[in-house]
């Protein structure tokens, strides 16, 4: 009977944290108004838009200048926004209609100027909405910002540093970084793990080194929670998985 308990008590904390990898009837599906298709909005299988690392992209870049976080705290080196965070802005900025991708579903092809599939909604430009991000980056969390727990010795002391969280390994011939959220790491990347993005730091060594983007924190094909985080963030567990505050 005691075992018993301890299995079910096992399986409810790993169910705080478990997600699926579904955005059926989530904040990220779209469909709607005769588009029955969730992926097309972001995904493509032909003519996508290369420009952006984020596999297969089918929405158009913003051409709009960014400002960025930034302040006397930050050890790190900052970026202007690329990576997957060019993605996530795509609709988050506020500056396109999040209808519009470039290859539309059927064999019509892709247009340079982009596809509303229905009629050009807009309905992510709401100030008063939280996902509205607008193009004033600078009082959101800083992306594009070099992991302050990397390096020998590490560029912040405040963070989770090799051994103490950071792992590392080569994924098809290219370095990666990620912190375990497991209580114990278990050196595995993992998708509920916190994911550093790897970008060429043009800012400072001029080599691949790990970088916090949007994706960091959030996973957009989760269904565990309305934020799609990574990680529930009871009682900062997101924050304290990078920061030993």
């Amino acid at each position: 009977m005691l075992l018993i308990m301890v299995l079910i008590l096992a399986a409810i904390t790993n169910d705080a944290d478990a997600q699926t990898d579904s955005i059926d009837a989530t904040k990220h599906d779209l469909t709607g108004g005769g588009v029955d298709e969730i992926c097309v909005f972001c995904h493509t299988p032909h003519a996508s838009n290369a420009a952006i690392e984020t596999p297969l992209w089918n929405r158009l870049s913003s051409t709009t200048a960014y400002q960025v976080y930034d302040s006397n705290t930050i050890d790190g080196d900052i970026l202007a926004v690329g990576s997957v965070s060019a993605a996530c802005l795509t609709c988050h900025d506020g500056t396109q209609s999040t209808d519009v991708v470039l290859n539309a579903p059927g064999t019509g092809g892709a247009a340079a100027g982009g596809t509303p599939l229905r009629g050009g909604d807009r309905f992510l430009d709401d100030p008063d909405k939280p996902f509205f991000l607008g193009t004033d980056l600078t009082n959101d969390h800083p992306i594009g910002v070099q992991y302050g727990g990397f390096g020998s010795p590490p560029i912040d002391p405040d963070f989770r540093t090799s051994g103490n969280g950071l792992q590392t390994a080569f994924i098809n011939g290219q370095p990666r970084w990620w912190l375990d959220t497991e209580p114990i790491p278990d050196g595995q990347r993992q998708k509920t793990d916190l994911i550093l993005y790897t970008r060429v730091n043009s800012a400072g060594s001029g080599v691949p080194e790990p970088f916090v983007e949007c994706g960091t924190c959030h996973d957009p094909h989760s269904d565990a929670n309305e934020l799609f985080l990574r990680k529930l963030n009871q009682n900062s567990a997101v924050c304290t998985v990078c920061h030993t505050k």
